[in-house]
């Protein structure tokens, strides 16, 4: 095998794993930071600050040192925001 069609397979085989991953984002019910920044735009140290402040009203919660967000009430809260024409 030729090092062009190995390295071809390579990219075939990352081109598979992020599709994998992006289905099974798209099946969660709840995002990690990570997850939650990459579907909704808004930057993950941005989000961070928005978890951390406790007069902030963004839909989070805590698995241990681990923060989740609820897929649907982010929807609904991007919703608010936007109505709202907030500033983060």
């Amino acid at each position: 095998m030729t090092s062009k069609a190995i390295q071809e397979i390579e990219q075939f085989q990352n081109f598979i794993k992020e599709a994998v991953k992006n289905v099974n984002v798209n099946q969660k019910l709840t995002l990690t930071i990570e997850e939650a920044a990459k579907c909704s735009g808004i930057g993950r140290d941005k989000l961070l600050e928005l978890v951390h402040n406790p007069n902030s009203d963004f839909p989070y919660f805590r698995v241990g040192t681990k923060f989740l967000i609820n897929r649907e009430m982010l929807k609904e809260w991007l919703r608010k925001v936007s109505e709202e024409r907030r500033v983060l």
